[in-house]
């Protein structure tokens, strides 16, 4: 079902759109490209005194994890096509393979912020990077090799797959766990 629509009339403003596609391989690896742009309807002026065009992006950014079948990052390549500071924004992509061996599982979302942070990173690349981790499970997710004395990733990793959820009990009953009584 859509929103409904807006109580009041409003003009676009400005366009984010991230998308991501997944590839599985032969070699059995994963390939997950991800494409980020910021995009406006006007010309917006820019610090460096020059406008930039209506519908020209001020962001362009791509981003490639490849993933081996335990969603381990085993290589990870990175663009900048445009950015408001020019290659300075580009600048930073080599650093993206700090990426490389950290597992898209709980926690992949900190290690982005831990790795590459503040001024060790993009904010938009960093964005483009955590979203997606959710996209690789999607993708991968018949083809995932976890250990079964590990609690799936997904349980607690939001409501509906709460450990004291139904959902759990149906699906996951090894990692059920009824919620404590009240007094």
């Amino acid at each position: 079902m859509p929103l409904p629509a807006p109580d009041y009339p409003r003009e676009p403003a400005h366009r984010r759109s991230i998308t991501i596609q997944s590839y599985s391989r032969p070699d059995g690896l994963w390939d997950l490209e991800g494409h980020l742009t910021d995009v406006w309807p006007t010309p917006v002026p820019m610090t460096s005194g020059k406008t930039l065009a209506a519908g020209s992006p001020m962001h362009a950014m791509w981003l490639r994890l490849t993933l081996d079948r335990t969603a381990t990052i085993v290589a990870v390549q990175a663009a900048t096509d445009a950015g408001p500071y020019g290659a300075a924004c580009g600048a930073i992509t080599p650093d993206y393979g700090k990426l490389v061996g950290v597992q898209v599982a709980r926690g992949y979302r900190d290690a982005i912020r831990r790795l590459l942070g503040r001024t060790a990173g993009c904010t938009h690349m960093n964005e483009l990077a955590g979203a997606m981790g959710s996209a690789a499970m999607q993708a991968m997710w018949g083809d995932l090799k976890q250990d079964p004395d590990q609690k799936p990733f997904s349980i607690d990793g939001c409501h509906a797959l709460a450990s004291d959820s139904a959902q759990v009990a149906e699906h996951f009953p090894r990692w059920y766990r009824p919620a404590a009584s009240g007094s």
